[in-house]
């Protein structure tokens, strides 16, 4: 794309390197402004588009927020966002489930006609476990997605706002697992090609060649998409906080592993001085050497800062405004919306209603990406570590993209006795490569002594069968971390070796993803097990199918935990923007689908009294926020317990700052006559939420005794 842009009047030229790239992916840790720049992109790119120019904005995050950040309903189907002339911008938000449906549907027969020839299931056999679901399908379906946009010459320009670093890792690393997994079925296919060509002398490509040749072609499109630096622009987007910083070095390694050139850095919410604020001062001082290390760190990419606002940035007109301050030069700063009759900012909370910490088994931290949900787990632990030193406590992480090792500053890995020296506290990031390893390798000698004793029949059939079931069992499947993370986590609870243990989660959409494993798992051990059932007297394989049964035990006690709201407490983690808002009523709503509901609900970062007292900037900051409380409070406030905890001075790393930041919890109450939350409706909170709990645990028990 290098015809001449036209130039909207009294703006500056946008620079030529934006103007030139096809693509451009916006990729970072969840909640640093990754969807509020790439949309922002979006805007300016519009702005400048010649007359007959379409461009999109795509959403490959299961938890979409596009919506949210344009201010404008979006969905999965194609919604014209705004027009500049005769341009226009479009935006879509992937609805992965639809898709796979689709997939289903166009190749459902083909993929059952592979399986056919290349096992010994038949037609209702694999019919039934292709109607099964898998985790990491959303990041498949997101990458046949970009293969169709770049066959298409519809947009001038595609931005794609990606989900949280861990998950988007994982969808860069699809082709590869794509070809391999061609070759799988295409080693499926052998002895049938090899079959046809024996007997009938003749070689046709049939509707099986066709449709391996078809997914070759997407995977090599959307390698070629990736790695061509010429019309792909890679854009990482930070905050100048260490938790984000050191994710920010890692990705860009694993982006750069994968041959994925990135070009520019966006460094969001960066802190300034205000008035003679002091607490301004120390949020300066505190991203000073984290700004320093990003500009030695990333020296050879183009950076650009975008100064921290004091309300949130949402709405087409404000991103529009951003948009110009990440890519113009001449433009410096945000339009900040001052609230002209400030009003009181005091006592947002007592310092009595603090969280309490009952008697559970497993507290699940969960939220969108950015909230502090690992600072907040991280907290929990420790404090649950320190009330009784004789209860032995595990913080364990299912975010792919592991941040305690950053929030206890110091080194965890797969497993970390004695956090931070107490003795009682111990803390895991599991590695699910090597967890695969292990069960690739249980697996590779069954099938081995599986073919061995299947020998003495069809030696052709043997040979072939054994190389694609080879193949199949060396494929690492795209959601393998919250598989290994559902294994560790039954085993944990098997050899009960833990009193408490807290789970810092992934972003939203991959933690309901993670909550839904249970159930997808039991419905594949089910599966597998009637197929063992059925084919016993071909298939003697009585090890592995006690290994399925007492997974299926296993999974059945997960289950029955994690829906026990006695025995299991969901703390939403949450930020007061409208975004983070909007996300957490998402959340409850699949939560109590799920018969996980959400208790407690707990708002970082707000501005203390202390610095909206002396600064006008602080002081605007906070009173955008109470309005975003008295929204959380006309929601959530009879049904959830509500807690806030105060921005600090300080990013939240360490024992020490840890401990504070738990201690910082309090209930979320105002001292104005007509909005207080009283000690009789906080006790009217826990006896609904008491009633709601014991008519769960009937439900649970009867589906635990299924």
């Amino acid at each position: 794309m290098t015809s001449k842009r036209r130039e909207s009047p009294g703006r500056a030229p946008i620079p030529s390197y934006l103007s030139s790239s096809r693509y451009f992916f916006f990729g970072g840790k969840g909640g640093v402004g990754k969807t509020t720049t790439a949309c922002a992109t979006a805007l300016l790119l519009l702005d400048h588009a010649n007359s007959n120019e379409n461009i999109l904005i795509f959403s490959t995050d299961p938890a979409h927020s596009l919506s949210d950040s344009l201010g404008k309903t979006v969905g999965s189907k194609l919604v014209q966002v705004k027009r500049h002339g005769g341009a226009k911008l479009f935006a879509f938000e992937m609805d992965s489930k639809a898709a796979l449906e689709d997939f289903r549907r166009k190749h459902g027969k083909v993929l059952a006609e592979i399986a056919n020839r290349g096992t010994l299931l038949d037609e209702a056999d694999i019919n039934e476990l292709l109607n099964l679901s898998l985790p990491g399908l959303d990041e498949v379906m997101a990458l046949f997605e970009l293969s169709e946009l770049d066959r298409s010459t519809l947009y001038s320009h595609v931005i794609i706002d990606t989900a949280p670093s861990g998950h988007t890792s994982r969808l860069l690393r699809l082709p590869a697992v794509f070809s391999r997994m061609v070759n799988a079925l295409d080693k499926m296919a052998d002895k049938h090609r090899y079959m046809v060509a024996h007997f009938a002398r003749i070689r046709i490509k049939d509707e099986v060649d066709q449709f391996l040749q078809d997914l070759n072609e997407r995977i090599e499109r959307v390698s070629h998409l990736l790695s061509d630096s010429e019309n792909t622009s890679f854009v990482l987007v930070t905050i100048p906080e260490a938790m984000a910083v050191k994710e920010t070095e890692r990705y860009r390694e694993l982006l750069e592993n994968q041959g994925i050139a990135v070009t520019d850095l966006i460094i969001n919410r960066v802190e300034e001085q205000h008035d003679d604020c002091t607490f301004c001062r120390a949020r300066v001082l505190t991203q000073r050497p984290w700004l320093k290390e990003l500009g030695k760190t990333f020296k050879n990419l183009r950076q650009h800062r975008v100064p921290l606002n004091s309300s949130e940035i949402r709405g087409i007109e404000t991103l529009g405004k951003v948009g110009e301050v990440i890519w113009n030069a001449t433009t410096k700063s945000l339009p900040n919306k001052s609230n002209k009759r400030l009003g009181n900012t005091r006592a947002e909370s007592r310092p009595a209603n603090g969280f309490v910490l009952g008697e559970r088994k497993i507290w699940i931290f969960g939220g969108k990406g950015g909230v502090g949900k690992t600072s907040a787990a991280a907290a929990c632990a420790l404090a649950l570590a320190k009330r009784d030193s004789h209860k032995k406590v595990l913080i364990f992480s299912t975010d792919p993209a592991h941040s305690l090792s950053d929030s206890f500053n110091e080194k965890i890995g797969p497993l970390k006795k004695y956090v931070t020296g107490i003795g009682n506290l111990d803390a895991m990031e599991i590695d699910p490569a090597q967890w695969f390893g292990e069960l690739k390798q249980r697996y590779r000698t069954w099938t081995d002594d599986l073919f061995n004793s299947l020998a003495g029949n069809s030696r052709l059939e043997i040979k072939f069968d054994r190389e694609a079931m080879r193949e199949l069992v060396e494929l690492t499947p795209p959601g393998i971390d919250e598989i290994a993370a559902l294994g560790v986590i039954s085993d944990l609870i098997d050899e009960n070796r833990y009193d408490s243990i807290v789970l810092d989660t992934a972003p939203t959409g991959h933690l309901i993803r993670f909550l839904e494993l249970p159930e997808i798992a039991l419905a594949w051990v089910r599966t597998f097990i009637k197929l063992l059932l059925k084919y016993q007297n071909v298939i003697h394989a009585g090890s592995v199918a006690q290994e399925l049964v007492s997974l299926s035990k296993s999974i059945k006690r997960v289950l029955a935990l994690l829906t026990d709201p006695k025995l299991c407490e969901f703390v939403g983690v949450a930020i007061p923007e409208v975004m983070s808002l909007e996300e957490t009523a998402d959340l409850v709503t699949s939560l109590n689908k799920l018969k996980v509901p959400m208790q407690k609900l707990l708002i970082n970062g707000i501005v203390p009294d202390k610095a909206a007292d002396g600064c006008r900037f602080c002081k605007s900051r906070l009173m955008a926020q109470r309005s975003i409380l008295k929204k959380y409070r006309d929601n959530f406030g009879t049904t959830i317990e509500l807690y806030i905890a105060p921005q600090r001075e300080q990013e939240i790393r360490g024992a020490a700052l840890l401990s504070q930041h738990f201690e910082g919890w309090h209930l979320l109450t105002n001292t104005s006559r007509t909005d207080v939350m009283s000690r009789s409706k906080i006790t009217a909170v826990k006896t609904l939420a008491k009633t709601k709990q014991a008519s769960e645990r009937k439900r649970t028990n009867k589906v635990a005794s299924k």
